[in-house]
């Protein structure tokens, strides 16, 4: 349980997150009393598929990515969570071990919270319920958008589609117009759209060389995004 000095800390950073929206100043502090506030390193196993499920997670900052690894040991990129956002939740809510892995993809902050008060806090306090609930929602409607994408789309397609998502929350140079993206490597970014490293190595120097991308060092620089989102488009429902 949270001191009061970290109490008031992190009754600031609930604040913020969208999925307390509109609780009262009560409630938060409540709330705030039962987190844990941890810091990881890049790197660090937060839970592997197959464990019992008592922790809702919540990123401060950094990024977690959740991913499972197959029978033939190949690794799948299901989500990536970034600040402000939760993840572990599924767990809590059918008492069924954890579907998948999380691992920090980079340092990170997170919030801690037990499934066992947070149960009793739902019931309580319906609001947040239906901000999981919308939550939820709207990952599943990214999941099958993402579904119909792997499945039209050639590797080219996928590299697009995912630096146009890498896209969305930043903001382009105000006199260029790019977008200068974090930094992955080509594996990783193999990873996320089902192909190889060689794959993605090649793709990117074609988009290079249609000048809708550019290096800067090891980062991506998305150089012409409206052109980059037409190679990615399909009809969606």
């Amino acid at each position: 349980m949270a001191t009061p000095v970290e109490r008031t800390t992190i009754e600031e950073q609930l604040r913020k997150i969208q999925l307390f929206a509109g609780l009262e100043e009560e409630s938060l502090k409540l709330l705030a009393a039962r987190c844990r506030r941890r810091k990881f390193g890049a790197g660090e196993a937060l839970f592997h598929e197959g464990d019992p499920g008592q922790t809702l997670y919540i990123v401060l900052s950094g990024c977690v990515i959740i991913q499972r690894v197959t029978k033939t040991m190949e690794t799948v990129h299901i989500a990536e969570r970034g600040a402000g956002e939760h993840f572990g939740e599924l767990a809590l809510f059918d008492d069924k071990p954890r579907s998948a892995d999380a691992e920090t993809g980079t340092a990170c902050e997170l919030l801690l919270l037990d499934g066992r008060y947070l149960r009793q806090f739902l019931e309580a306090h319906p609001s947040v319920a239906w901000n999981i609930i919308r939550a939820l929602s709207a990952r599943l409607r990214e999941n099958s958008d993402q579904a119909v994408r792997s499945n039209a789309l050639d590797v080219t397609g996928r590299l697009a589609g995912f630096l146009c998502d890498q896209c969305l929350p930043l903001k382009p140079d105000p006199v260029t117009k790019a977008y200068l993206l974090p930094r992955l490597t080509d594996e990783q970014i193999a990873t996320r759209i089902n192909t190889s490293r060689e794959s993605v190595n090649r793709r990117l120097a074609h988009l290079k060389a249609m000048r809708l991308i550019s290096r800067d060092g090891r980062a991506i620089v998305v150089t012409n995004l409206p052109k980059l989102k037409a190679l990615c488009s399909v009809s969606l429902p």
